[in-house]
Formats: C-alpha cells, sequence, structure tokens
C-alpha cells in the first residue's frame, strides 16, 4: 500500500470542488428533509462535521448532570457552510457568547413624537430632579460611578442613565422595594406613581428615607403624563439587563446547570447557560438500534478520460473527479478507493445512515416572572425589525449593528442555533466492484484496519482517533465482482458509555432575527 499523494489545485479545480460537494449536500438534504418530514417543520440543512465531533447521546447523568461533550456540540452558534446548502458548526459556547455581543448592542427607545414629549415633560420638572439627587446625596453620601455601574447591571444602562434614575429606579425600586432580592422586575413609574401611599410599596426602606421618598412623589406627580413611558424604558432596560446577566453569570438560582466530564466523570466547577436536548437518552438509543430507519442515497463511478471519473448521485447528470473515497489511517496513509490494488473505477454504491434520531434541543428561555432562564430571541427580532423605524420599543443602539446577518440561514444569517440535530451511526458505505481483481485486493487488504472516511477527499464522514470506520468484504459471482462496505468501527462502538457518539448528518435552525423563530 502506497501513501497518496495529493495533487495541487488550481483555481478551476477548487470552483469544481464546491460544486461538488454541493451537489452532495444537495441531495442529502433531500433525503433527510423526506425522511423527517411531518415530524420537523423546518427545513432542514446537512451539518459539515463539526470540530467537536459527533454528538454525544448520553447527554446527562444518573444524576442528571449535563453531559459537558454534548453541551459544547450544541452551544455553537450555526452559521453558512463553505458551500451551499451546508451548515457549520461554531466552537463550543460561541452562540451564547454571540448572543451577549448582540443583546449588549441593544436599547429600549420611544419614537420621536414620544421622545419629545418626554423631554419636555422631565425639563419641566428639572428643578424636582436636582432635589431629588441632592436630598438623597445629604443623607446617604453622594452617589459614586461605582455604584452607577451596579445599578446598571440590575436595571440596565438605559434605566440609571441620570442620578435621578439611580434614585428612582434603582434605589426605590429594586433595594427599598424588595424586588432585587426577589429577582423581580423593579416597582414601575406607574406603579409608584399611582400608589397611593408610595411607603407601602417600599418595605425594605431606611428609617431616614421620609425626605427622599417625599421628594420623588412630587417628582411623579409632576411627569404624570409620561410615567407610562418611562415604565416602558425602565422594563425595556431591566429585561435586557437580566437577559445578559443570566447568560454572563449562570447560577443555580437564574437557570444555570452544571456539566460533568465525559472522560473522568467529574462535574465542572462552574455553572453554565441552561440548555435542554427535548428527548431521553433511552429513546435516541432505541432509534439508533432500528438500522431499518436510514437516509440513504445511490452512487454510480466510471471510468472518464485519463486519471479521473465518472460519478453520479441518485441518477444526477453526474460530474468528474480524480478520486471519490479515502480511507484514511490517522495521518499517515490515505488510500484511494478506486485505485487500490484490484479495486475498479466501475462502481455502484450506497451511502447509508442508519438509525437515525431528531433530537429537539432548546436554549432555557427567559421568564421575567421568576427571572430565569437566558434566551430572549423575542429582543433580538424586535431590534432588527425596527431598525430605520420611528416606532418605540428595542432598536440596535448604534446605527451600525453587531456585526452579525440576522436575517434566516437561507439568506446567509449567520446567528443562529440547532433547534433540531438529525443523528445516525456512522455512515455505512457499500460499494459493488465490477472489473475489478478481488484475488489481488483480498491479498493486500486488512479488514482489521479501522480508519476515518472522505467523500470526494474533503467531505469528511466522521473523525474519531481510532478510526471511525471498520470494513468487511464479500466476493461476487466471479474474481472481477466484489462487495466491499465500510461501516462503524469496533473502536467507536466500545468507547466509554459517556463518550459514544453518533454521526451529525442535518439540522434545523433558529435564527433568533427571523419572525417565527424564537
Amino acid at each position: 500500500m502506497s501513501t497518496l499523494t495529493k495533487p495541487k489545485k488550481s483555481s478551476a479545480a477548487t470552483a469544481d470542488t464546491d460544486s461538488i460537494q454541493s451537489e452532495y449536500y444537495n441531495v442529502l438534504q433531500e433525503q433527510t428533509q423526506n425522511a423527517v418530514k411531518g415530524v420537523i417543520n423546518d427545513k432542514v440543512f446537512p451539518i459539515q462535521f463539526p470540530a467537536q465531533g459527533g454528538f454525544i447521546y448520553n447527554w446527562q447523568n444518573l444524576n442528571n448532570i449535563f453531559n459537558r461533550g454534548t453541551y459544547d456540540l450544541i452551544t455553537g452558534n450555526v452559521s453558512p457552510g463553505k458551500v451551499e446548502p451546508a451548515a457549520a458548526l461554531g466552537e463550543a459556547g460561541t452562540f451564547p457568547n454571540n448572543y451577549i455581543q448582540v443583546l449588549s448592542g441593544i436599547a429600549y427607545a420611544l419614537n420621536k413624537a414620544d421622545t419629545k414629549k418626554m423631554n419636555t415633560v422631565q425639563g419641566n420638572a428639572s428643578a424636582q430632579q436636582a432635589t431629588i439627587v441632592q436630598d438623597f446625596q445629604t443623607t446617604y453620601g453622594n452617589i459614586t460611578d461605582a455604584q452607577m455601574t451596579e445599578a446598571k447591571e440590575v436595571v440596565g444602562p438605559w434605566g440609571v442613565s441620570t442620578k435621578y434614575d439611580y434614585v428612582i429606579s434603582y434605589v426605590l425600586g429594586t433595594q427599598w422595594s424588595g424586588t432585587e432580592s426577589a429577582g423581580k422586575p423593579p416597582l414601575s413609574y406607574d406603579e409608584m406613581s399611582s400608589a397611593r401611599n408610595l411607603k407601602d410599596l417600599l418595605p425594605k426602606r431606611p428609617g431616614s428615607s421620609d425626605t427622599v421618598i417625599n421628594d420623588v412623589s412630587i417628582y411623579l406627580n409632576m411627569t404624570a403624563s409620561v410615567n407610562a413611558l418611562q415604565t416602558q424604558m425602565q422594563n425595556g432596560s431591566w429585561t435586557v439587563a437580566q437577559a445578559i446577566t443570566n447568560t454572563m453569570t449562570p447560577t443555580e438560582s437564574n437557570g444555570g446547570i452544571k456539566t460533568f466530564n465525559p472522560v473522568d466523570g467529574k462535574v465542572d466547577t462552574n455553572f453554565r447557560t441552561g440548555w435542554d436536548v427535548n428527548k431521553s437518552i433511552a429513546d435516541i438509543k432505541n432509534d439508533l438500534n432500528n438500522e431499518s430507519r436510514a437516509i440513504e442515497f445511490k452512487m454510480t463511478t466510471s471510468q472518464a478520460s485519463g486519471s479521473s471519473m465518472n460519478v453520479s448521485i441518485n441518477g444526477s447528470a453526474g460530474f468528474s473527479v480524480g478520486s471519490w473515497l479515502k480511507f484514511s489511517l490517522g495521518t499517515q496513509f490515505s488510500y484511494d478507493m478506486s485505485t487500490f490494488q484490484g479495486t475498479s473505477k466501475d462502481t455502484e454504491v450506497t451511502v447509508q445512515y442508519k438509525g437515525y434520531s431528531i433530537v429537539p434541543i432548546s436554549p432555557l428561555a427567559w421568564q421575567q416572572d421568576i427571572n430565569t432562564g437566558w434566551y430572549n430571541g423575542s429582543i433580538i427580532r424586535q431590534a432588527f425589525e425596527n431598525q430605520g423605524k420611528d416606532v418605540s420599543g428595542f432598536k440596535f443602539a448604534s446605527s451600525t449593528p453587531p456585526p452579525f446577518n440576522f436575517n434566516s440561514f437561507e439568506e446567509n444569517g449567520n446567528f443562529g442555533w440547532l433547534n433540531n440535530v438529525i443523528v445516525s451511526n456512522y455512515p455505512t458505505i457499500t460499494i459493488k466492484y465490477k472489473n475489478a481483481d478481488f484475488n489481488s485486493f483480498k491479498e493486500s487488504w486488512s479488514t482489521k484496519t479501522s480508519g476515518n472516511l472522505k467523500l470526494f477527499g474533503f467531505i469528511s464522514l466522521g473523525s474519531f482517533s481510532a478510526g471511525a470506520s471498520g470494513s468487511s468484504y464479500e466476493e461476487g459471482s466471479n474474481n472481477s465482482e466484489f462487495t466491499l462496505t465500510f461501516s462503524p468501527s469496533e473502536e467507536i462502538i466500545t468507547v466509554p458509555e459517556f463518550q459514544k457518539q453518533a454521526f451529525i448528518v442535518a439540522g434545523a435552525i433558529t435564527n433568533p432575527g427571523v419572525s417565527g423563530k424564537n
């Protein structure tokens, strides 16, 4: 056996490579979509084999702790792959990280008419604003930058943009009211202004607070006509702040989860953002063990001019390639399955993804009433839809939104997560050779060797340190015909329980910026 030397690519070859990959992924998409029809309403897209490896389907242990290997994969951001229609999974945690970046650029803003009205009323009450701040600082000391920063983390940067906001929204609204410790929204301007006695809403007020509370009551009466607008701003600011906080600092109380190391079983120290795999391990295993559930397609290959061959997938017009399947042993050897001793370029091929399973996935949604969870896609959708419009609502704070395409995946959207993943056993490839030499092949081939497969030299069908695929062969009716089958290797079947992987075939994608995809 000899190591295959890879020829240098020209620009023309690169274009051919893209079209070949695209044809393969289009066929895989069509076959997968047919298989999941009636179960998944969303369009599914083939997934380029991710850097994290396959899908670890034993996704939690007996103590309901999440498998870090599964967690790392499902938290990857989804963006368009190298060629259409494939999708690429980003590295572990890239979606929550990108989500924080996006939310940090969003504010709740009023339309022009409401902004003008607000500015006018607040301007007329500016003297009372100064009185609130002066009396507060006389009693409790100057409001420091550190205190303002702390308040913004709770109420949001737009909820405490001034010192009088700090007193009203943060001190009265969250501290003296007790809503902060209860994990609830701050008292709104409407609630405070409509109270018969504001002190009744502030059970944690200090004894020296009467003057400040009286100052605030007078101010709220002066701004009664815009208190509803101030409440909108306050609630919007708090909502964004909580989503960011719960994502950046997940805890047990806000819905954060623990993960464990699949290698040694040790539970990781820190909490992580909450995600759910909404299918039991038993159901996933039942699917994987049911090999009659299969996504498959067929190919034919035949000799073309020179060293190339023609390939047709599911009866397509076909294309020419130099190699259609390589079997690699680590990084040292790579065998071309159309030129290996005794093989031929004339084949009938069946590619099967046996025992496929549809696995729903979801991030833990933020719930305002109990302030748990972290994911609130509606904020992003509203900000995206409100761009350039004179409306009140969430908007990107800058004229330049965060560096993402918030459209759907089909429109090159590159900010998304997998809401369903279709997994299977590692692919089985059955090759029926014609015009071959079985005796010559049998003398040189070892079925004891496992390795990794690549279609057309660049489409990975799994990556596994000990080899994802093993092989077996069967002689045909004469020496010129035989069948070679690549199937999941013994090594990948016998790995420790919490490291067992399924192959990722395709997935359905949620893009938060798209209506109906939250």
